[in-house]
């Protein structure tokens, strides 16, 4: 099979490892990949994750709301499918996912295929919820299948009369599970959490994120300045990059946090930063199922975090993990600090995170699935074609 998957962004993220990953399986099963991908990209990351798919541009796909942008990249991106002449398009991310999935259609594609990583119209105001909405319902009718990340994003969509006509798989976000459960902290663990040879292990509580505001590493500095300040042992060690990073250093100096709180920026190894910490936590706003949670588990470390669509599948509020809901910042704290407070509650907790079943979670899975749902619909996408 000829594929295109098409992003807005080609950064280093969860949506597009996950993309990445499954490019890379497509192609080690002998299909023609190509990733098609907007003006933001880092080339190097997706070379290194998915050697041999092909790169494709279509610059005026941009992650902001533009309708002069957005009906330029329409038209960039039927030009390029035109010319390569897919047997697939898969789209992926909000923007790439509404702008794709009309070009597509419109170059008369066979198979049109739409991966859920996030739903745009959920956690937002209502305005936006109506616009976002409308734009998913039209979208739907030119999609052949989804396939989403959980089943909090399935039963979201159907909740929301999105494509309910159509087909809907889940296809759990792969990893490479053995990398995270075997790690061990980095040589220069010490350095890295600001501790002198001799001095006492602190405290450490790890978040793998992008800088990005749905993460809302700014709402968690400020929330928790001052039970940091209570416990000097504690320290917040973030991993991740993104366009907010210059306003978390500016926030982690102006609340006098600079000994307590380590900003990494993007590591690659994070099975190491997640083997440093005693907890793990994710503040995101909204989110399909987070990679870095599962990560977590995978490398037996508790996590708090706030209520997720489809959380329940890998967290059980109490065993492996605490999760508190949307916004309850004083509710978090205290299962942080519950954790903090009592090792043989944080060891119980590390053992159950660490029996967790995360086998639908491997990478392998991850492509060859997506190839059977490919497969699947492609016979019944070419007959509905045939008979319009």
């Amino acid at each position: 099979m000829k594929i295109v998957h098409i992003l807005t962004r080609l950064l280093r993220a969860g949506s597009e490892e996950n993309t990445l990953l499954t490019a890379a399986g497509q192609v080690a099963a002998g299909h023609d990949v190509v990733l098609m991908h907007g003006r933001d990209v880092l080339p190097e990351f997706a070379r290194d994750l998915a050697p041999g798919a092909r790169l494709v541009t279509a610059p005026s796909l941009v992650r902001n709301l533009s309708p002069i942008q957005d009906s330029r990249a329409v038209l960039e991106i039927r030009r390029s499918l035109a010319k390569i002449r897919p047997d697939v398009v898969h789209t992926h991310q909000s923007k790439a996912g509404i702008v794709g999935r009309f070009a597509a259609a419109s170059a008369g594609v066979p198979l049109v295929v739409h991966g859920v990583h996030i739903l745009p119209f959920l956690g937002v105001g209502p305005a936006q919820k109506a616009v976002y909405l409308r734009l998913e319902r039209a979208a739907a009718r030119m999609t052949d299948g989804f396939i989403h990340v959980s089943e909090g994003m399935r039963g979201a969509c159907h909740e929301h009369g999105v494509g309910t006509d159509r087909a809907h798989y889940v296809v759990p976000s792969g990893f490479d599970l053995s990398r995270f459960r075997n790690a061990e902290p980095p040589s220069d663990w010490r350095q890295i959490l600001g501790i002198a040879p001799g001095d006492p292990q602190p405290f450490v509580i790890a978040m793998l994120a992008a800088l990005e505001p749905r993460k809302r590493h700014l709402d968690l500095l400020r929330q928790s300045a001052g039970f940091l300040k209570q416990f000097p042992q504690v320290r917040l060690v973030f991993a991740g990059d993104g366009h907010l990073r210059a306003e978390v250093e500016a926030a982690i100096k102006e609340l006098g946090l600079d000994q307590q709180v380590a900003l990494l920026g993007y590591r690659n190894d994070p099975e190491r930063i997640i083997a440093m910490a005693d907890i793990c936590i994710h503040t995101a706003e909204r989110e399909g199922l987070p990679r870095s949670v599962l990560q977590y588990l995978a490398a037996g470390r508790p996590v708090v975090l706030f209520d997720l669509p489809g959380i329940e599948e890998v967290v059980t509020h109490g065993e492996n993990g605490f999760v508190v809901p949307q916004n309850d910042w004083g509710s978090f704290l205290e299962r942080v600090g519950q954790l903090a407070a009592s090792p043989e509650r944080r060891a119980a907790m590390a053992g159950k995170a660490r029996a967790t079943r995360l086998e639908r979670w491997d990478e392998k899975f991850m492509a060859e699935r997506t190839l059977a749902i490919y497969e699947e619909l492609l016979p019944r996408a070419v007959f509905s074609e045939a008979s319009a």
